[in-house]
């Protein structure tokens, strides 16, 4: 996989493919899939929200290494997660394999590597993000999805950031 496939593919494009690499990852750890909806829930809103700040807190919160920080959910003034959500994530991380988050980092990285600005020329930002994240999951056996799909979402789009849609529809688990 060379980094240089996705100069054309939007920001949203980016993402999206980022988190495809996280739905390989649950695979690959043999991982039930059903018990990471919600998490792939939030994820995959990237691709539709107005307001980059609203995603990028909620994914804040729900980062494993940030959010076991807490052990009761009072502990911290958690905006996005309610309480049920937080003890189903909080028991779900328990014994979690590294490469989750690290994923899952990786994802929050590349969706701000931009944030509040325009996208220059082809997004060295979120192009460095996502190529130290395709070069750990190959280093760690994990299948990288096929970037064929996400070649549809063009960096000439809404400034670099691509046209909003619903990610759901290309996720190969929701």
């Amino acid at each position: 996989m060379n980094i240089n496939n996705f100069k054309k593919i939007s920001l949203n494009g980016r993402v999206s493919y980022s988190i495809s690499c996280f739905e390989n990852t649950l695979r690959s750890l043999n991982y039930s899939v059903d018990d990471w909806r919600i998490v792939l829930e939030y994820l995959w809103e990237f691709t539709s929200i107005k307001y980059l700040d609203d995603w990028s807190d909620m994914v804040a919160e729900l980062i494993p290494e940030n959010l076991l920080e807490f052990k009761l959910y009072e502990e911290h003034e958690f905006e996005y997660l309610d309480e049920r959500n937080f003890k189903y994530l909080y028991q779900l991380y328990q014994n979690t394999d590294e490469k989750i988050d690290f994923v899952m980092t990786s994802i929050y990285d590349i969706g701000t590597s931009h944030a509040y600005s325009r996208i220059v020329e082809y997004g060295q930002n979120s192009l460095d993000e996502l190529e130290i994240l395709i070069n750990y999951l190959k280093k760690n056996n994990v299948p990288l999805p096929d970037v064929s799909p996400f070649e549809k979402f063009s960096i000439e789009e809404n400034k670099g950031w691509g046209s909003a849609f619903d990610g759901k529809s290309i996720s190969s688990i929701l």
